[in-house]
């Protein structure tokens, strides 16, 4: 999946072919379509890695002790730890979405829903129940906006995220305001 990632990302959906993602994942080119039937099919198997994987973000942070405090933290650290492949995955999701059919799109969204923003939204829903989170926001606007505080840990320097991972946690719990 990497090299075909890492392919579509590089030349996007029209600019790579079959053979040459075979060539990359060291397959004969029979051998990849073997195991898709096309390449908006490996595409899509692409996209849905990369949900698979976010969802194992989300997995961890709602696992983790100590509260929505701990989760939100958690969250926002496995979003920077993976934030190449994630980067890539979104990239490619914005540009080449367009490839896939209707029902490949509604299908990879989805997943998406499922496998991130559902899980996303149960965590501080968690936290609105218990106090934690303002009840007067829901749960769907506030995992939009904690998604939308992330996205600078996905350009964040190695040495950074530490420091940007609480930043974020801070504003998104505290507040901006003094």
């Amino acid at each position: 999946m990497d090299a075909a990632t890492a392919l579509f990302v590089e030349r996007g959906f029209h600019g790579a072919s079959m053979r040459e993602i075979a060539e990359r994942c060291q397959l004969s080119k029979a051998g990849l379509y073997h195991h898709f039937r096309d390449k908006q099919a490996l595409l899509l198997a692409v996209l849905l890695a990369g949900v698979e994987q976010a969802g194992v973000i989300v997995a961890r942070a709602t696992a983790a002790q100590g509260g929505t405090r701990a989760q939100v933290r958690e969250l926002l650290a496995g979003i920077a730890r993976h934030r190449d492949r994630q980067r890539s995955v979104m990239r490619l999701a914005e540009r080449e979405a367009a490839n896939l059919s209707a029902e490949a799109r509604a299908q990879m969204l989805a997943a998406y829903q499922a496998s991130f923003v559902g899980p996303i939204e149960a965590l501080l829903e968690e936290g609105r129940t218990s106090g934690a989170l303002r009840s007067d926001v829901d749960a769907a606007w506030l995992a939009r906006a904690l998604l939308a505080l992330s996205q600078p840990l996905l350009t964040a320097r190695a040495g950074e995220v530490p420091e940007q991972v609480e930043r974020t946690v801070a504003l998104f719990l505290d507040g901006a305001g003094r």
